[in-house]
């Protein structure tokens, strides 16, 4: 399931500052692991590994309600807004 295009609440955290009331933020691209359908970069053959590294955090990019672009780790700070609020 994409998140691309769909509102997120940000409520920050001690790095950015936290923000009361959260803000609503909206996922322009999000950062895909590899996969069957999505295979790994072509590796130089001079590189090998032990073992394939383990994927690191999801990154999403999104765009805040001033218009600025903001590369955030979703799972630990995205939420979904309750339901039968509006969209912006």
């Amino acid at each position: 399931m994409s998140m691309l295009g769909r509102c997120y609440l940000d409520p920050g955290d001690r790095l950015s500052g936290r923000r009361t009331p959260p803000e609503r933020v909206t996922v322009l691209q999000q950062w895909r692991g590899t996969s069957r359908q999505h295979p790994p970069a072509e590796r130089p053959a001079w590189l090998h590994w032990h073992h394939q590294p383990k994927s690191g955090p999801r990154n999403v990019l999104v765009r805040r309600p001033s218009g600025a672009a903001e590369v955030i780790p979703s799972p630990r700070r995205l939420r979904r807004p309750p339901e039968g609020t509006p969209h912006a």
